[in-house]
């Protein structure tokens, strides 16, 4: 039996190579949809920043990312993608992780879980800034997500504060919004620089309406997430009791950054008794630019160099001091822990703001992350009476070169103060008193108009007028728009004051008040001034408690400490109302907290008009004045600052001299 070779014929081959084709074209499709379809890798926040997050060019250091480089914020950012932590709070110095935190957080999750986002920042110029100066710039460095947004323009899907991206968008807005913090539900929430949120979103002049803590109305919108909704806060603490990020913060587990001495071996919370400033033998003063930190354990007292800090930073770790909570993790960290900021330059700035509260103050909040506790924060009217000094009234005191005046309203009189104010927001009281009548009546108007022209000498007889009277406009609104109107001077304007602590600045942006034919604001109409009464009570009585110097101090080239308060012999009612309110916290009815200032006795006159005075003064630019500006003022005012002055005269003057002209028959025109 013969064999024959099989050969396959040309069908054969044809149906066996297309069975082949097959095979591999499903094979390579199926890697294409492997490689290219299938979701990204399960990556935490800082396996994913380590591997595609880019600095932008406006960044201090661009390029990729290195966690490794800011040690410290590596736990906080494996809590934000711990699936078992809801809540993440970081209690921050300045420059050093809050910003980034934000901008990891959100990148993140657009890539790896697209999710609503929101981001909340104190004020709507803000939230405009972070989302062009660091969310663009961020997401367009970053190659992975540099296509992420859609190509719609504005008005068609993207803008500044609304962006799209496939599974989500990010939403920014300001916590003074209301409607936009309660818009939409939302997954993934950015609470930044919380400290600066109002108390109250969306309530109207002095605290009323309002739909509570602006944090609280945001973070329900996240209620149909369940546990996977995330709320990251961030600030630099502010005054203690009073700061959000405080609060957060004691809600947490309370994370806490120890560092490690590279010569013992010790790990220790770093704060600043551990920095050595060392001082001259025969001045006394620091030398900033010897400073160090100094290990204390015992056997050890070694001065670290910059190099020894990176090193402790490099291998520090965080400890819960409240383990047991464990869905919302917090992280306090100072600057001590930051790699960009050596301890020499923040010696320098503990340096320049001795014998200043308010530089200390910004120094402990956003350098140590400390809050600050304020001291005395309602004076004892005895101690403070007890310490009057013997300059006349209605005469300006050498050193005061600025003069304002607060006029409070009342029912059937004025309560008013003229206050001088000099360097380093030094006053003086120059006179106050009261006049009688109600502000609706055109005597009463008379009388006080010709009160705001007087003028006061100063120790070289000349002439100086009010510079700027803020009148209460809180009662008998009308009458008082009335007045500041006719009257015609931007020397004289009105202000309501904010009481309940919603206005974080002395004063705030002016609103319009007259309207024409057709409802419109008459931009050139009166406007009326916010006044943050809170902000300003605060500050007074931190200075009312300032030390005064002793005479041998005096003589010796010392001075008066920033803001004290000088004030002739008046009478203990004046002193009373001054020191007639407190602090306290109040829970309302629908359970939040927030602190106000409680009248102590039945009338704070007084106080209210060194408000305003105040105010006044920050109007007239008092906190931004240079050297330059004082010698200027002492130059028009014909008073050299090192020349010998003139006797004071002892008594009154007998009249009262008008110095300032205004429109004639001003209380005849139609009102």
């Amino acid at each position: 039996m013969s064999t024959r070779l099989l050969i396959p014929t040309n069908e054969e081959k044809r149906v066996r190579t297309t069975d082949y084709a097959k095979r591999k074209i499903t094979r390579l499709i199926n890697e294409a949809i492997q490689k290219n379809l299938s979701p990204p890798p399960k990556l935490n926040l800082v396996e994913w920043a380590d591997k595609y997050r880019y600095l932008p060019k406006n960044s201090a250091e661009d390029g990729r990312w290195k966690t490794s480089r800011v040690e410290a914020a590596r736990q906080p950012m494996l809590s934000v993608s711990n699936p078992d932590v809801k809540e993440v709070t970081v209690m921050s110095c300045v420059q050093f992780m809050k910003t980034e935190l934000m901008i990891n957080t959100a990148l993140f999750y657009m890539h790896q879980e697209p999710s609503p986002i929101m981001y909340v920042a104190p004020k709507k110029e803000t939230a405009e800034a972070w989302s062009k100066e660091r969310l663009v710039t961020s997401v367009d460095s970053t190659p992975v997500v540099s296509n992420i947004f859609t190509e719609n323009r504005r008005g068609q899907g993207n803008t500044i504060t609304q962006k799209q991206f496939s599974g989500g968008q990010i939403s920014i807005v300001s916590a003074r919004n209301p409607t936009d913090l309660a818009m939409r539900a939302v997954r993934i929430m950015l609470f930044d620089e919380i400290d600066n949120y109002p108390t109250n979103v969306g309530a109207g002049e002095g605290g009323s309406g309002g739909e509570g803590d602006p944090i609280s109305v945001a973070w329900k919108r996240s209620t149909t997430y369940g546990k996977r909704a995330k709320k990251i806060s961030a600030c630099s603490p502010t005054v203690a009791g009073r700061s959000r990020i405080e609060q957060e913060y004691k809600k947490s587990n309370q994370n806490v950054f120890f560092q490690k001495c590279p010569y013992c071996g010790n790990f220790k919370v770093l704060d600043w008794t551990d920095v050595l400033i060392p001082r001259e033998e025969k001045t006394g003063d620091f030398i900033h630019d010897k400073a160090a930190i100094v290990c204390k354990q015992d056997g050890c007292g070694t001065l670290w160099n910059e190099g020894d800090r990176h090193y402790s930073i490099k291998h520090g770790y965080w400890k819960s001091l409240k383990p047991k909570v464990t869905w919302h993790h917090g992280y306090k960290v100072s600057a001590l822990a930051s790699p960009f900021t050596p301890i020499v330059e923040l010696a320098k700035e503990f340096v320049d703001a001795q014998g200043n509260p308010e530089d200390l103050k910004v120094f402990y909040n956003t350098r140590m992350a400390e809050t600050w506790k304020e001291k005395g924060e309602q004076p004892n009217w005895e101690r403070i009476y007890e310490r009057r000094e013997t300059y006349p009234p209605e005469i300006i005191p050498d050193g005061a070169l600025m003069i304002t005046c607060g006029v409070d309203v009342q029912k059937d009189y004025l309560v008013y103060e003229t206050v001088g104010w000099g360097r380093k927001k030094h006053s003086w009281s120059i006179e106050k008193g009261i006049i009688d009548g109600n502000i609706s009546d055109d005597d009463t108007k008379e009388r006080l108009a010709n009160f705001l022209d007087r003028t006061y000498p100063n120790s070289k007889g000349i002439e100086v007028p009010i510079m700027k009277a803020c009148i209460d406009s809180g009662y008998n609104t009308q009458e008082v728009y009335s007045f500041v109107r006719s009257y015609g001077s931007n020397r004289v304007v009105s202000v309501k004051g904010d009481s309940v602590g919603n206005l974080k600045t002395i004063i705030g942006t002016p609103s319009l008040v007259d309207v024409n034919i057709d409802g419109k604001r008459i931009s050139r109409g009166l406007k009326n001034w916010m006044v943050g009464s809170a902000v300003i009570k605060e500050q007074f009585y931190r200075w009312l408690n300032c030390k005064k110097p002793t005479d041998e101090m005096l003589k010796a080239g010392g001075d008066f400490p920033t803001g004290y308060c000088h004030f002739p012999e008046y009478d203990e009612e004046f002193f009373k109302q001054w020191c007639s309110e407190q602090y306290i916290q109040q829970t309302d009815n629908r359970g939040y907290s927030r602190y106000i200032w409680e009248k102590l006795r039945k009338d704070n006159h007084f106080l209210d008009c060194r408000v305003y005075s105040r105010a006044g003064s920050a109007m007239l630019q008092i906190d931004r004045m240079t050297e330059s500006d004082w010698i200027d003022l002492e130059t028009e005012w014909g008073v050299a600052r090192n020349e010998v002055q003139k006797p004071i005269p002892t008594q009154v003057p007998e009249a009262r001299k008008t110095g300032v002209q205004r429109r004639s028959n001003w209380i005849k025109r139609k009102q």
